[in-house]
Protein backbone atom coordinates (compact mmCIF):
# COMPACT_ATOMS: atom_id res chain seq x y z
CA UNK A 1 0.00 0.00 0.00
CA UNK A 2 1.75 3.64 -1.47
CA UNK A 3 0.40 6.70 0.56
CA UNK A 4 -0.90 9.22 -1.99
CA UNK A 5 1.43 11.79 -2.89
CA UNK A 6 0.99 16.08 -1.96
CA UNK A 7 0.25 17.83 -4.35
CA UNK A 8 1.18 21.43 -3.11
CA UNK A 9 0.98 23.53 -6.01
CA UNK A 10 -2.79 22.08 -6.24
CA UNK A 11 -2.59 22.49 -2.12
CA UNK A 12 -2.26 26.21 -2.39
CA UNK A 13 -4.23 26.61 -5.40
CA UNK A 14 -7.42 25.38 -3.62
CA UNK A 15 -6.73 27.20 -0.25
CA UNK A 16 -8.50 29.96 -0.73
CA UNK A 17 -11.55 27.59 -0.75
CA UNK A 18 -10.20 26.17 2.71
CA UNK A 19 -12.42 26.66 5.78
CA UNK A 20 -11.45 29.68 8.01
CA UNK A 21 -9.34 27.41 10.56
CA UNK A 22 -7.66 25.76 8.19
CA UNK A 23 -6.80 29.50 6.44
CA UNK A 24 -5.56 30.42 10.17
CA UNK A 25 -3.17 27.79 10.65
CA UNK A 26 -1.59 28.02 7.20
CA UNK A 27 -1.41 31.97 7.85
CA UNK A 28 0.20 30.93 11.55
CA UNK A 29 2.85 28.45 9.76
CA UNK A 30 3.95 31.08 6.99
CA UNK A 31 4.24 33.77 9.55
CA UNK A 32 6.50 31.78 11.66
CA UNK A 33 8.99 30.87 8.50
CA UNK A 34 8.92 34.24 7.79
CA UNK A 35 10.24 35.04 11.66
CA UNK A 36 12.65 32.09 11.02
CA UNK A 37 14.52 33.74 8.49
CA UNK A 38 14.16 37.39 9.68
CA UNK A 39 15.64 36.06 12.49
CA UNK A 40 18.39 34.19 11.05
CA UNK A 41 18.97 36.95 8.57
CA UNK A 42 18.87 40.22 10.55
CA UNK A 43 17.95 39.86 14.10
CA UNK A 44 20.53 37.68 15.12
CA UNK A 45 23.63 39.89 14.01
CA UNK A 46 21.82 43.62 15.54
CA UNK A 47 20.91 41.79 18.88
CA UNK A 48 24.88 40.86 19.24
CA UNK A 49 25.73 44.72 18.38
CA UNK A 50 22.92 45.32 20.76
CA UNK A 51 24.77 43.03 23.78
CA UNK A 52 27.75 44.51 22.79
CA UNK A 53 26.36 47.92 23.69
CA UNK A 54 25.32 46.97 26.56
CA UNK A 55 28.38 46.08 28.11
CA UNK A 56 29.83 49.29 26.13
CA UNK A 57 27.23 51.20 28.33
CA UNK A 58 27.94 49.47 31.81
CA UNK A 59 31.78 50.29 31.21
CA UNK A 60 31.48 54.21 30.64
CA UNK A 61 28.85 54.41 33.53
CA UNK A 62 31.66 52.81 35.60
CA UNK A 63 34.25 55.14 34.48
CA UNK A 64 31.31 58.09 34.46
CA UNK A 65 31.02 57.04 38.15
CA UNK A 66 35.17 57.08 39.15
CA UNK A 67 35.34 60.53 37.50
CA UNK A 68 32.42 62.04 39.39
CA UNK A 69 34.35 60.74 42.45
CA UNK A 70 37.42 62.46 41.57
CA UNK A 71 35.93 65.35 40.47
CA UNK A 72 34.25 65.78 43.66
CA UNK A 73 37.90 65.21 45.84
CA UNK A 74 39.55 67.80 42.93
CA UNK A 75 39.27 70.72 45.42
CA UNK A 76 40.52 69.43 48.14
CA UNK A 77 43.14 67.41 45.99
CA UNK A 78 43.80 71.28 44.69
CA UNK A 79 44.45 72.79 48.35
CA UNK A 80 46.31 69.79 49.27
CA UNK A 81 49.06 70.34 46.11
CA UNK A 82 49.30 73.85 46.81
CA UNK A 83 50.07 73.61 50.37
CA UNK A 84 52.52 71.32 49.76
CA UNK A 85 54.04 73.51 46.84
CA UNK A 86 54.02 75.91 49.46
CA UNK A 87 56.09 74.34 51.65
CA UNK A 88 58.62 72.68 49.29
CA UNK A 89 59.26 76.59 48.14
CA UNK A 90 59.76 77.77 51.51
CA UNK A 91 62.24 75.02 52.34
CA UNK A 92 64.03 75.97 49.55
CA UNK A 93 64.17 79.31 50.68
CA UNK A 94 65.64 78.35 53.22
CA UNK A 95 68.44 77.43 51.92
CA UNK A 96 71.19 80.02 51.21
CA UNK A 97 72.12 81.28 47.90
CA UNK A 98 75.74 80.70 48.86
CA UNK A 99 78.00 77.67 50.44
CA UNK A 100 79.04 79.95 53.41
CA UNK A 101 80.99 77.41 54.28
CA UNK A 102 83.52 80.01 56.42
CA UNK A 103 80.55 80.90 58.47
CA UNK A 104 79.15 77.17 59.07
CA UNK A 105 83.17 76.55 60.48
CA UNK A 106 83.04 79.56 62.92
CA UNK A 107 79.51 78.02 64.10
CA UNK A 108 80.82 74.34 64.25
CA UNK A 109 83.94 75.54 66.13
CA UNK A 110 81.82 77.58 68.43
CA UNK A 111 79.64 74.64 69.19
CA UNK A 112 82.08 72.63 70.10
CA UNK A 113 83.45 74.94 72.63
CA UNK A 114 80.40 75.22 74.22
CA UNK A 115 79.76 71.69 74.65
CA UNK A 116 83.59 70.55 75.31
CA UNK A 117 84.45 68.87 72.73
CA UNK A 118 87.52 69.62 70.87
CA UNK A 119 87.59 69.84 67.04
CA UNK A 120 90.47 66.92 65.51
CA UNK A 121 89.83 68.49 62.09
CA UNK A 122 87.29 69.49 59.44
CA UNK A 123 88.21 68.32 55.91
CA UNK A 124 85.30 70.18 53.42
CA UNK A 125 84.56 67.84 50.17
CA UNK A 126 83.32 68.73 46.66
CA UNK A 127 79.93 69.86 46.13
CA UNK A 128 77.33 67.78 45.23
CA UNK A 129 75.04 68.90 42.69
CA UNK A 130 71.18 67.52 42.94
CA UNK A 131 67.66 68.80 40.85
CA UNK A 132 66.76 71.42 43.51
CA UNK A 133 69.68 71.67 45.46
CA UNK A 134 73.33 71.73 46.11
CA UNK A 135 74.56 69.45 48.88
CA UNK A 136 78.15 70.47 50.65
CA UNK A 137 79.50 67.67 52.59
CA UNK A 138 82.24 67.90 55.16
CA UNK A 139 83.97 65.05 57.11
CA UNK A 140 84.18 66.36 60.50
CA UNK A 141 86.18 64.04 63.65
CA UNK A 142 85.43 65.38 67.42
CA UNK A 143 87.27 64.13 70.48
CA UNK A 144 85.30 64.22 73.67
CA UNK A 145 82.89 62.40 76.56
CA UNK A 146 79.58 60.84 75.38
CA UNK A 147 77.80 63.20 76.48
CA UNK A 148 79.62 66.14 75.36
CA UNK A 149 79.61 64.73 72.01
CA UNK A 150 76.05 63.93 71.89
CA UNK A 151 74.91 67.44 72.79
CA UNK A 152 77.21 68.28 70.12
CA UNK A 153 75.24 66.48 67.54
CA UNK A 154 72.23 67.89 68.65
CA UNK A 155 73.24 71.56 68.92
CA UNK A 156 74.06 71.33 65.06
CA UNK A 157 70.28 70.40 64.20
CA UNK A 158 69.65 73.70 65.75
CA UNK A 159 71.90 75.82 63.85
CA UNK A 160 69.44 78.39 61.43
CA UNK A 161 70.76 76.76 58.39
CA UNK A 162 69.91 72.94 57.37
CA UNK A 163 72.22 70.60 58.64
CA UNK A 164 72.12 67.13 58.47
CA UNK A 165 74.75 64.34 59.53
CA UNK A 166 75.20 60.87 58.57
CA UNK A 167 77.73 58.10 57.93
CA UNK A 168 78.60 58.41 61.94
CA UNK A 169 81.30 56.55 63.43
CA UNK A 170 82.42 56.28 67.12
CA UNK A 171 85.32 55.19 69.00
CA UNK A 172 87.63 55.04 71.87
CA UNK A 173 90.55 57.55 71.97
CA UNK A 174 92.46 56.60 74.95
CA UNK A 175 89.90 57.51 77.81
CA UNK A 176 87.81 59.77 75.67
CA UNK A 177 85.51 59.00 72.29
CA UNK A 178 86.46 60.20 68.86
CA UNK A 179 83.28 60.94 66.47
CA UNK A 180 83.92 60.92 63.02
CA UNK A 181 80.61 62.08 60.85
CA UNK A 182 79.80 63.05 57.40
CA UNK A 183 78.22 66.60 57.85
CA UNK A 184 76.05 68.47 54.82
CA UNK A 185 74.51 71.57 54.20
CA UNK A 186 73.03 72.92 51.66
CA UNK A 187 72.31 75.98 49.47
CA UNK A 188 70.16 76.84 46.27
CA UNK A 189 71.10 75.84 42.81
CA UNK A 190 69.92 79.49 41.22
CA UNK A 191 70.99 82.69 42.90
CA UNK A 192 67.45 84.18 43.74
CA UNK A 193 67.11 88.32 43.91
CA UNK A 194 64.22 87.66 46.37
CA UNK A 195 65.24 87.81 50.07
CA UNK A 196 65.07 85.00 52.01
CA UNK A 197 61.95 85.04 53.99
CA UNK A 198 61.20 84.61 57.76
CA UNK A 199 60.14 80.90 58.57
CA UNK A 200 60.14 79.12 61.80
CA UNK A 201 62.58 76.13 61.87
CA UNK A 202 61.43 73.19 63.25
CA UNK A 203 61.90 72.54 67.14
CA UNK A 204 65.31 70.97 67.62
CA UNK A 205 66.13 68.02 69.12
CA UNK A 206 68.17 68.93 72.46
CA UNK A 207 69.99 66.94 74.18
CA UNK A 208 70.08 66.60 78.23
CA UNK A 209 72.14 64.16 79.60
CA UNK A 210 70.25 64.06 82.57
CA UNK A 211 69.40 60.36 83.96
CA UNK A 212 71.01 59.14 80.69
CA UNK A 213 74.00 56.82 81.29
CA UNK A 214 76.77 57.04 79.90
CA UNK A 215 77.13 53.97 77.84
CA UNK A 216 81.06 53.69 77.58
CA UNK A 217 81.44 53.98 81.48
CA UNK A 218 80.71 51.63 84.49
CA UNK A 219 77.76 52.81 86.54
CA UNK A 220 79.86 53.53 89.83
CA UNK A 221 82.13 56.26 87.11
CA UNK A 222 79.27 58.31 85.77
CA UNK A 223 79.23 62.28 85.47
CA UNK A 224 76.51 63.65 86.70
CA UNK A 225 75.67 66.30 83.94
CA UNK A 226 72.98 69.03 84.02
CA UNK A 227 71.55 72.28 81.27
CA UNK A 228 72.98 75.22 81.82
CA UNK A 229 71.74 78.17 83.16
CA UNK A 230 72.55 81.47 82.60
CA UNK A 231 75.67 83.18 84.38
CA UNK A 232 78.48 86.07 84.87
CA UNK A 233 81.35 85.64 82.55
CA UNK A 234 84.84 84.02 83.75
CA UNK A 235 87.65 85.65 84.55
CA UNK A 236 89.18 85.14 80.88
CA UNK A 237 92.49 87.30 81.83
CA UNK A 238 93.28 84.56 84.58
CA UNK A 239 96.26 82.33 83.99
CA UNK A 240 95.04 78.77 83.23
CA UNK A 241 96.40 75.77 85.30
CA UNK A 242 98.07 72.63 84.35
CA UNK A 243 94.57 70.83 84.89
CA UNK A 244 92.62 73.03 82.54
CA UNK A 245 94.06 71.69 79.64
CA UNK A 246 92.52 68.70 79.99
CA UNK A 247 89.17 67.04 79.39
CA UNK A 248 87.13 66.63 82.71
CA UNK A 249 86.27 62.79 81.29
CA UNK A 250 90.08 61.73 81.49
CA UNK A 251 90.08 62.42 85.23
CA UNK A 252 88.63 60.00 88.29
CA UNK A 253 88.33 60.57 91.79
CA UNK A 254 90.46 58.05 93.81
CA UNK A 255 90.17 59.37 96.95
CA UNK A 256 90.43 62.68 99.35
CA UNK A 257 92.87 63.86 101.62
CA UNK A 258 92.27 65.64 105.07
CA UNK A 259 94.92 68.15 106.48
CA UNK A 260 93.29 70.10 109.55
CA UNK A 261 90.06 71.67 108.54
CA UNK A 262 91.12 71.93 104.41
CA UNK A 263 89.85 68.66 102.78
CA UNK A 264 91.41 67.56 99.32
CA UNK A 265 90.35 65.52 96.28
CA UNK A 266 92.80 63.25 95.03
CA UNK A 267 92.27 62.79 91.20
CA UNK A 268 94.36 60.48 88.86
CA UNK A 269 94.44 61.29 85.23
CA UNK A 270 96.96 58.63 83.57
CA UNK A 271 99.49 57.93 85.70
CA UNK A 272 99.64 61.11 88.12
CA UNK A 273 97.43 61.70 90.76
CA UNK A 274 96.53 65.48 90.99
CA UNK A 275 95.54 67.00 94.56
CA UNK A 276 92.88 69.35 94.29
CA UNK A 277 91.12 71.90 96.97
CA UNK A 278 87.99 74.15 96.93
CA UNK A 279 88.17 76.69 94.37
CA UNK A 280 90.54 74.98 92.56
CA UNK A 281 89.76 74.90 88.39
CA UNK A 282 89.87 71.94 86.26
CA UNK A 283 88.72 71.23 82.80
CA UNK A 284 88.53 73.59 80.04
CA UNK A 285 85.08 75.03 81.04
CA UNK A 286 86.39 77.13 83.61
CA UNK A 287 85.45 74.27 85.74
CA UNK A 288 85.64 75.69 89.78
CA UNK A 289 85.38 73.28 92.59
CA UNK A 290 82.94 74.19 94.75
CA UNK A 291 82.41 71.11 97.36
CA UNK A 292 84.71 68.14 98.23
CA UNK A 293 83.39 65.09 99.71
CA UNK A 294 84.13 61.35 100.57
CA UNK A 295 82.34 59.84 97.91
CA UNK A 296 82.52 62.89 95.18
CA UNK A 297 84.14 66.40 94.19
CA UNK A 298 81.43 69.01 92.91
CA UNK A 299 82.35 71.49 90.88
CA UNK A 300 80.85 74.47 88.61
CA UNK A 301 81.74 74.90 84.85
CA UNK A 302 80.91 77.79 82.81
CA UNK A 303 80.66 78.01 79.13
CA UNK A 304 79.26 80.17 76.09
CA UNK A 305 75.70 79.90 74.66
CA UNK A 306 74.64 80.31 71.01
CA UNK A 307 73.79 83.77 71.75
CA UNK A 308 77.29 85.01 72.91
CA UNK A 309 76.27 85.22 76.61
CA UNK A 310 77.61 82.60 79.31
CA UNK A 311 75.92 79.40 80.79
CA UNK A 312 76.72 77.18 84.05
CA UNK A 313 76.43 74.16 84.86
CA UNK A 314 77.09 71.85 87.98
CA UNK A 315 79.38 68.66 87.41
CA UNK A 316 80.21 65.99 89.60
CA UNK A 317 82.95 63.31 89.74
CA UNK A 318 82.46 60.13 92.04
CA UNK A 319 84.57 58.41 93.65
CA UNK A 320 86.01 55.40 91.29
CA UNK A 321 85.44 52.41 93.89
CA UNK A 322 88.02 49.96 91.42
CA UNK A 323 90.57 52.15 92.29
Amino acid sequence: MSLPRLDFPTLFYNAAKWPLPGKVLLGCGLAGLVLLIGEAAYLSSSRERLHGFEVREQTLQQQLAEKAELTSSLEARTDQFRAMEDKVTGLLRQLPGQSEVPALLEDIARLAIANGVWVEGITVLDEEPRQLYIEQPMQIGVTGGYHDLAAFVGALGGLPRVVTVQDVALGHDGALLRLNMLAKTYRRTTQSAKAREAFDPAQPLVYTPSFVRDPFQAPGLQVTRVPGRPALAPDLARPRGLLEGMNIDQFKMVGTLSLGAQAFALLRAGSRVHRLTIGDYLGPDHGQVTAIQEGSIHLVERFPDEQGGWLERPRTLVLNVNS
